[in-house]
């Protein structure tokens, strides 16, 4: 074999290992192209969580039930559910029973936790669209709000709303939140807490069954 035919071939050789390498990189590009779109399609849509994960059939969680006891030194009970209302937002059922006085303003609260006797542990209001703790200062909307309740002679009531800012999936999902009745109905001078006083019972929002 002539020197000329073996420098033609290393010079093939090499072409085709550099060709090869391109192609390398050209894949690993793409892979990663393709890997950040998957992310990115991934983070815009809200995570969506199973009624019991470990099931091979999906049951998504479509509702949710908070239990409310009185806090100290008062008697007010109640029960809140959410369900998907169908068309975006959760529709909120709610009665209560032993409420005082006549107007009460009710809200979900940035953490389930109702251990503390005033109701306190449970945090300030969950902002269903923003930080709870530290909302805008512009801001002009009672967080978490639910409504207001009036209240008959017995102290019983019921209330139904649709919130179209709540979700039960994704980062902004209610469940393990909790739900407290104020003493008061809400100031809408007073955003975003609402200034509705002191709270009469709290429960922490749970998954609820069909």
């Amino acid at each position: 074999m002539s020197k000329t035919t073996v420098l033609t071939l290393a010079i093939s050789a090499l072409c085709v290992a550099s060709c090869d390498n391109a192609m390398d990189t050209v894949d690993r590009a793409t892979a990663v192209q393709t890997s950040g779109s998957r992310i990115a399609s991934v983070v815009d849509e809200p995570e969506t969580r199973d009624v019991d994960p470990g099931n091979e059939t999906a049951d998504p969680i479509d509702s949710a039930i908070a239990v409310l006891h009185p806090t100290r030194g008062n008697e007010t009970h109640g029960v809140v559910r959410f369900t998907e209302s169908g068309n975006g937002g959760l529709k909120v059922e709610s009665r209560f029973r032993d409420l005082p006085g006549e107007e009460h303003a009710y809200h979900v609260h940035l953490l389930g936790d109702c251990s503390a006797a005033d109701g306190t542990s449970a945090g300030t209001h969950f902002n269903f669209r923003g930080s709870s703790k530290d909302p805008a200062a512009s801001i002009d909307r009672i967080t978490g709000n639910l409504g207001e309740i009036s209240v008959d002679e017995s102290g019983q009531v019921t209330h139904s709303t649709i919130i179209e800012e709540a979700t039960l999936s994704g980062d902004y999902s209610i469940i393990g939140r909790s739900v407290i009745v104020h003493a008061q109905g809400n100031d809408p001078d007073s955003p975003p807490i609402g200034a509705a006083g002191s709270r009469l019972a709290c429960g922490v929002i749970g998954v609820a069954g069909a």
